[in-house]
Formats: C-alpha cells, structure tokens, sequence
C-alpha cells in the first residue's frame, strides 16, 4: 500500500476554483460559502488540493485556518497572514511603493516591517490591494473554519473589513479582483455570516463543500484490498455504504478499515458493515451518555435546539413555556436559561455568536438525540 491515504481531488478543485470569476451568472465575485461536517475532508482537500491548483491557475492567495490556534483572536490570525503575503512579495511592494508610497491607517490598522519597502503600515484593505497591485494577479482569500471570526468583537470587525475590501477592488476600475472563500464545518455557524442584516456577508449563500466521492472510494477499495485476503476483497459499493454509515468522514473509514485488516481471516464486506455500525453507535452512545449526566433543564434545551436550528430563541415565552416539563412544572426563569446555556458552552455542546444567538456546537448532536427520541 502507498505511504499516502490523501486521494488528490484535481476536478473538485478545479470545480471551485472555476466559481471564482465575475461572471454575475457562474461566478462567486460576492463570496463563495462552503460547509461540511467535522472531519470530512475540507481543510486537507483546500491545503493540498485548492491552494496548488489555483496557484498553478496564476492566482495570489492567502490561506487562514481559524482552528490553527485556537486561543489566538481570529482577527490576529487573519493579519498574521496577510503580514507573511506582504513580506513574501515585499520586493514588489518595494518597487511599487517608489511611485504610490502609503501610510494609511484605520480600522483594524496595523503595521509590518519589510526589508525592501522599509514600514508599512495600513489597514487589511489597504494591505489587500497592495498585494493584488504588486502582483498583478488575482487573490484569492480562504478562511477556514470562518464561522470562529464572529466569536470575539476583533474577528467581526475583520470579517467586515474583508467585505469592506472585496467591494474596495472589485468596484474599481480595473482586471485583478479579489475573491473571499469562507468553509465551516457546521452549516447553521457559517450561516451566522450571511443570514441577517447585521452579518458581514449579508445575501450570501452557503453550499454543500465538495464531498469526497467516487474516486476516493475506488482507491481507498484498491488500498485495502492490497492487504485483504481474496476471499474478503471489498468493492468500491462495500466501501460506499461503510463511507456513509460514518458520516463521510475519512478518518473514521480508515479506522474501521484498519480493523477489518486486523479480523480473522475470511472477514469481507459484512464485516466490514459491521464495523462501520458499531463505530457510529458507540460515538452516539458517547454522546447520548454525556447529555443524560446533564440536568433536565440543559437536556430539554438541548432537544429544543435540535428541532429549532437557527430558529432557536432561548428566551422567549414560547422556548421557556416548552421547559416547564423538565423544570419541576413551572416555566424557567430568563436567568435561569441563561445559566443552563452557559454550562452547554463550557460542556462543549453549544457556540454563541454575537446578539444572543445559541447553537448546537456539533451537527451530530441533534441527529443523536433525533435517534433517541425515535428510539
């Protein structure tokens, strides 16, 4: 077997990467909004798949990954980068700068010091239309993990000044544009971005992320079967429904493959299934066992959340009258709510953004407790 488990994925990135274009009907010039579950893929597939192929398509880009550091403000990640991009083509700046010098600073200001070009100092727009200037190329910046920027009032800020900057470049004159490019790993977290009219990306539309498919099962069912006995050899539609029993996710597939390999001898496809059922059961058992530790008050929450999704109001009449049943019989006070939701986000099991808006921290939560309600 090969030393790599990473499938290239070169038609899904040529796929978004050709959604990056002004053309009011097929482009994305506005932002381009991509969600998938934890674990499916989507930072590996933009770090080793996207990022190469767009440099090779000549376009400029600047890549953040807002888990990288998670006790880092967003909005010091942010400028992190695009500080690395500015000292990276600081020759280019140099030479650009001897006609159009700058020294502007403003919202989210700050400043670097570049070997060629001396101290610059501007805000991320400033900083944005500079590099596209020096290179004289397209940019293309991707946040990974974007929905974290609205958590601190610093990452908000810079989401609107990424917005602010998208507007700046491709309303002026000219042929380079700059293009934002936003995943997440939980569709209704990204969605905070785009939904209302408070959001940095108001309009905006968030899509299914490219799912790994059909060519990443034929060599993973290739991998494996190199170490399986012939009478246990997997076909790609073995490996397929094991793929979606775990939720898509590759390195839950590769665990239980590896397992598979370890059986007795003779274990094939059924085994194969079987494995795949117990890993997902055990992960929702997990779950269900930390939410039954919990008080009656945060699991009614936490069920009133599955059901509601973004439409969620902890505090009102309605929500607060739904609790009464896991509250002793009588309707939870406001504070008493907002307790119970505290100890969810110190749990793990919800994220708060800006304006008093709660949600299930993991999208796996809700289809746990979906199964257990059917159950």
């Amino acid at each position: 077997m090969t030393s790599s488990l990473h499938v290239p994925r070169a038609e899904d990135a040529a796929r978004v990467a050709s959604l990056l274009t002004p053309d009011p009907l097929t482009g994305s010039l506005a932002g381009l909004f991509l969600a998938a579950p934890r674990r499916t893929g989507k930072t590996t597939f933009l770090r080793s798949d996207l990022l190469p192929h767009l440099e090779n398509e000549n376009y400029a880009v600047i890549y953040v990954d807002l888990w990288s550091d998670r006790s880092a403000d967003p909005a010091d990640l942010i400028i992190s980068r695009i500080k690395t991009a500015l000292e990276q083509h600081d020759g280019l700046i140099s030479r650009m700068r001897k006609t159009s010098p700058v020294d502007r600073v403003g919202m989210l200001g700050f400043s670097v010091g570049l070997k060629d070009s001396g101290p610059w100092s501007g805000t991320i727009s400033d900083a944005l239309e500079d590099l596209i200037k020096a290179t004289d190329k397209d940019l293309v910046v991707i946040i990974d993990e974007a929905q974290q920027a609205v958590e601190t009032d610093a990452g908000l800020n810079a989401m609107f000044a990424l917005k602010a900057a998208r507007d700046a470049i491709n309303q002026a004159p000219g042929d380079q544009h700059l293009y934002l490019l936003m995943t997440g790993s939980h569709r209704d977290k990204l969605s905070t971005l785009v939904q209302n009219r408070q959001a940095p990306f108001f309009g905006g539309t968030v899509r299914p992320f490219p799912p790994l498919g059909s060519s990443y099962i034929a060599s993973m069912a290739a991998r494996v079967n190199e170490a399986l006995a012939e009478t246990a050899k997997l076909s790609p539609e073995d490996l397929e429904a094991a793929f979606k029993v775990v939720g898509r996710r590759p390195e839950l597939l590769t665990d239980c493959l590896r397992d598979l390999i370890f059986a007795p001898e003779g274990a094939g496809p059924e085994a194969l299934k079987r494995i795949a059922s117990e890993r997902k059961a055990q992960a929702e058992i997990d779950t269900l066992s930390e939410i039954a530790s919990m008080t009656p008050l945060q699991q009614g929450i936490l069920r009133i959340m599955a059901r509601k999704g973004l439409a969620f109001q902890p505090f009102s009449e309605e929500t607060r009258e739904a609790l009464k049943d896991v509250h002793r019989g009588r309707v939870p006070a406001v504070t008493t709510v907002q307790t119970a939701l505290i100890a969810l986000r110190e749990k793990g099991f919800v994220w708060r953004r800006e304006y008093g808006q709660y949600i299930l921290d993991n999208a796996d939560i809700a289809v746990a407790l979906a199964r257990s309600d059917d159950a």
